[in-house]
């Protein structure tokens, strides 16, 4: 039987074809997450941040959107706002008692890309009892929070 063959790959023995079969997956791999796999969001890393870091990263997005809002002309670009800001809470391991309220967050950022304007219109959900007592005091401390009085209103 004589079959018409590329290269030397026909020819290696069975191992370097496994070790060869091996290198192209990885390379493909290598390739993919390169390009970014859209939809996976990123693992926090590290341990979780202080009240007044995360609010910085609260604070940096509301004044992003609330800029936004004024400067952009297109709801495609007030989307990308968004989906930043998503990625920019994604990063954070947020500090203890302060995970449903992010997740809750995330979710009500995620779900107004359709319709970035409704942002201004709908209620964000907001931490109850103590913790967004605690994240209301430092609020005021955090320069990044000057204008947002996000915990704070009423």
């Amino acid at each position: 039987m004589n079959r018409a063959r590329s290269g030397n790959f026909g020819t290696m023995v069975p191992m370097q074809r496994i070790a060869a079969v091996l290198v192209a997956i990885l390379a493909v791999a290598a390739i993919l997450s390169a390009c970014g796999g859209g939809s996976a969001k990123p693992t926090p890393v590290g341990p979780a941040v202080s009240d007044q870091d995360y609010l910085n990263v609260i604070c940096t997005g509301l004044t992003s959107f609330t800029d936004a809002l004024v400067t952009k002309t297109k709801p495609e670009d007030l989307t990308q706002v968004i989906k930043d800001y998503i990625a920019s809470l994604q990063k954070v391991q947020p500090p203890a008692g302060v995970e449903q309220f992010h997740q809750d967050f995330i979710k009500y950022l995620q779900d107004s890309i359709a319709d970035p304007t409704s942002l201004v219109t709908k209620t964000p959900p907001l931490p109850t009892g103590t913790v967004r007592q605690r994240l209301a005091a430092v609020e005021s401390q955090t320069p990044a929070c000057k204008d947002a009085k996000f915990f704070t209103r009423p």
